[in-house]
């Protein structure tokens, strides 16, 4: 059930809680065009791994509030509040593509309170070369290349959002034929199926706005942080048979990272961490010492 609090700037934060209230808890970030929903479809996994995951809304994206113009920065500031909140006094962090950098600004502005993270298929800092270099699809490279141009980027976020509205089924079974790397994990499972044209129609219930806002603040403007500043543990995951971001991207990253170590799933691809056996590794991964 979604749950919503009010920032003290007036804004709204929406999220989801789900798993062992007494567990650890975890908060997890989505990627760029998805929402608080995009999990493994079966909640009761996070439950018998004695976790609790807090799962919210980027501005723009689901029930939260656009923040035109944010910095990547400022969402550890949102999470602090939301932390507060709940009394989370410590926690841990997760993020997958673009929330995995979303989960890294939030072990940066809180490293007494962030204990660890554990990231999947994360996206790096793109306004740097050295991140920029990794990657190789197509479809990346032109959206890197409109970031330069925000005017032509806004309506390629926006007709993909009313894509995922319009047949959200279509637009995940569009998705399944586009990276047929991702096939089986998009449709194979009737209830991760489901969960997949949730999450994409959520995140686009506002439009393309919370997409333009993640992908600018995620990928392609100064993060606001160094990841040296990055103090904590962190896993690192990635599928061999991820296209959108691909290994090289996720190695470049640990290595930036004090304190991180890289895991490569066999054939997986950007969205396999949703699937049983990886979820079950990805989020155990939180209590690991």
């Amino acid at each position: 059930m979604v749950k919503v609090m009010t920032l003290t700037d007036g804004r709204e934060l929406t999220y989801d809680e789900c798993g062992d209230p007494d567990g650890v808890p975890v908060i997890f970030n989505h990627g760029v065009g998805s929402s608080r929903l995009h999990r493994n479809a079966d909640d009761g996994l996070i439950a018998a791994l004695g976790v609790r995951m807090l799962c919210v809304d980027q501005p723009g994206s689901g029930g939260s509030t656009p923040q035109p113009g944010r910095r990547l920065v400022t969402w550890g500031a949102d999470v602090e509040e939301l932390a507060d909140a709940l009394g989370l006094d410590r926690f841990t962090v997760s993020g997958h593509s673009g929330g995995g950098a979303h989960a890294l600004a939030i072990a940066a502005r809180l490293p007494d309170r962030v204990i660890r993270g554990v990231l999947a298929s994360p996206i790096g800092p793109l306004s740097e070369p050295r991140f920029a270099k990794t990657i190789q699809q197509e479809d990346l490279l032109t959206l890197m290349a409109l970031s330069q141009s925000p005017d032509e980027l806004r309506p390629l976020f926006d007709t993909d959002a009313d894509d995922a509205l319009a047949d959200p089924a279509a637009y995940v079974r569009a998705k399944a034929e586009h990276d047929p790397f991702d096939a089986d994990t998009f449709l194979a499972d009737p209830a991760q199926r489901a969960m997949f044209e949730r999450a994409f129609a959520e995140g686009a219930s506002q439009g393309g706005e919370g997409r333009y806002e993640a992908w600018m603040a995620a990928a392609m403007w100064d993060w606001g942080f160094s990841l040296n500043d990055i103090r904590q543990r962190f896993d690192v995951f990635c599928g061999d048979y991820d296209t959108a971001t691909p290994v090289a991207m996720s190695a470049l990253l640990t290595d930036s990272l004090p304190y991180a170590t890289l895991h490569v799933w066999v054939g997986a691809g950007h969205n396999g961490f949703v699937d049983r056996v990886r979820w079950t590794e990805f989020i155990a991964a939180v209590k690991t010492q």
